[in-house]
């Protein structure tokens, strides 16, 4: 527990007298947008997408997606990634879930006006719904069948705080490795540690 506080009051010792060298892992504003809420939301849109073809043994033909400037050049770098990735499946780590690529969709998005898309159209309907149940609203009778039967199949998740400590304070509970890490990353961990200490005490 003491390192952690060591670790945790040494990174805000070093933020407060940096405040400006903080990037946030994003160096620009094309990076920025790579880790920005909607582009979270686009990889796990994705990740399901390949989900419901296995499971429905189908093949996906198009992914129409919103026209929106400041996104759509990121959203198909991003799926250009995922689909190189196709086939691809590895073990992250013991007690760690397995990164399975193996039906990521070989088609790359196509990016419409909400207004030129039946689907698009029908998204907003539904996301507009759900943000009404969820805020206790009243809905009619027919828009919540139409919910209830979007909520059978579908799959809702969140990009906040909570959401995280959900997905991942399993790692909490992980045994420690019951082998030494390899030399090259014990070095290159050591080599981090140490330019970690040198920036703090340079504070």
């Amino acid at each position: 527990m003491l390192a952690l506080e060591k670790l945790i009051s040494g990174a805000l010792t070093w933020a407060a007298a940096n405040p400006f060298e903080i990037s946030y892992g994003a160096g620009n504003k094309d990076s920025a947008l790579q880790i920005s809420p909607n582009l979270v939301g686009f990889q796990q849109v994705l990740q399901y997408i390949a989900i419901q073809a296995r499971k429905q043994s189908k093949q996906v033909r198009q992914i129409t997606v919103d026209r929106q400037t400041q996104f759509n050049r990121a959203q198909g770098e991003l799926s250009d990634i995922y689909r190189r990735l196709r086939g691809h499946k590895q073990s992250m780590g013991p007690g760690m879930p397995e990164m399975d690529m193996t039906n990521m969709p070989e088609v790359p998005p196509v990016f419409r006006p909400g207004d030129e898309s039946a689907g698009l159209e029908m998204v907003d309907v539904v996301l507009w719904v759900a943000k009404r149940h969820a805020e206790g609203k009243p809905i009619s009778a027919e828009l919540a069948e139409m919910l209830n039967a979007f909520a059978k199949r579908g799959r809702t998740d969140e990009v906040s705080l909570r959401g995280l400590e959900r997905r991942w304070s399993f790692l909490l509970d992980l045994p420690e490795p019951e082998v030494p890490l390899p030399e090259d990353l014990a070095a290159r961990i050591e080599k981090w540690e140490e330019d970690r200490r040198r920036a703090v005490e340079s504070c």
